[in-house]
């Protein structure tokens, strides 16, 4: 593809429009940290109180339990409530216990009462103390990935934001095929996902850009007989970014558009 040097005038040129996607950013970032908090209200109060129970238990052999269910979702994600009603010491208590847990098993499940012996009004069922550590792990594993989803929408941001200021900047660009993994209609436009930059060893890196109803990507044709995106890296460094097939993301003149589809449509093993 030595043609595609050619592609482009020698003066330093911009994108003028966001080059990559800036993601769900930070409402992204605060919807999955919202789902994490959720998580930690509802699970994490039962968790330490179980640690109480289990330190010092007393099962109970008189209470009435009520309303009790466990219900298994995706063959292992299993949750289990009831409220229970019971008198230690003279003193009546009422209680509403929930937990969650992983679990292989499809049949019923047999639970007791228990208490904390220091502390009558701590109760817990004897199934959700059996499985605390599994349902401590559980919590946070599925606390960690909402919470991480959130931190990786920020950092994404960030970094996208970053890629964008700069590709603003007037420089020079290498044009660089790359090949695309994926491409998903959204909203009116489309998302690519492309990858770029692989060398012997080492991974190639990933990138998002969407476009707009009316646009997509400029394809090239490799000596090999495959299909490729042309995209520019920077000469400051950094992802190559993504070219639209009708030129229109960087500034050039018409008349230098013109003769880069000329390059194009000459080049004896690239095309539009």
């Amino acid at each position: 593809m030595s043609n595609l040097q050619a592609l482009l005038p020698q003066r330093d040129l911009r994108f003028t429009r966001k080059a990559v996607g800036m993601g769900g950013g930070p409402l992204l970032a605060l919807l999955m940290f919202l789902v994490a908090g959720a998580i930690a209200w509802w699970q994490a109060p039962g968790l330490l109180q179980d640690m109480q129970i289990r330190a010092n238990p007393l099962e109970l052999e008189d209470y009435n339990l009520r309303d009790g269910r466990c219900t298994t979702r995706k063959a292992v994600f299993t949750d289990c409530e009831a409220d229970v009603a019971y008198r230690v010491d003279g003193v009546d208590y009422e209680k509403h216990i929930s937990l969650m847990f992983l679990s292989f098993s499809r049949g019923d499940y047999a639970a007791s009462l228990v208490v904390a012996a220091d502390d009558p009004s701590k109760a817990a069922l004897s199934i959700g103390l059996e499985r605390f550590w599994n349902r401590v792990a559980f919590f946070l594993v599925l606390f960690g990935i909402f919470a991480g989803l959130g931190v990786v929408a920020i950092v994404t941001w960030v970094r996208n934001g970053r890629i964008n200021r700069a590709a603003q900047l007037p420089q020079r660009w290498t044009p660089e095929p790359v090949e695309v993994k994926a491409a998903q209609s959204s909203f009116g436009g489309t998302v690519v996902t492309y990858a770029y930059g692989k060398l012997p060893g080492r991974a190639a890196g990933k990138q998002n850009v969407r476009f707009g109803k009316r646009e997509a990507p400029l394809l090239v044709d490799t000596p090999d007989g495959d299909t490729q995106a042309l995209a520019l890296r920077p000469a400051s460094g950094g992802p190559a970014l993504l070219l639209d097939a009708g030129l229109q993301r960087i500034d050039l003149t018409e008349a230098e558009r013109q003769a880069a589809f000329a390059v194009l449509g000459a080049s004896p093993d690239a095309s539009a």
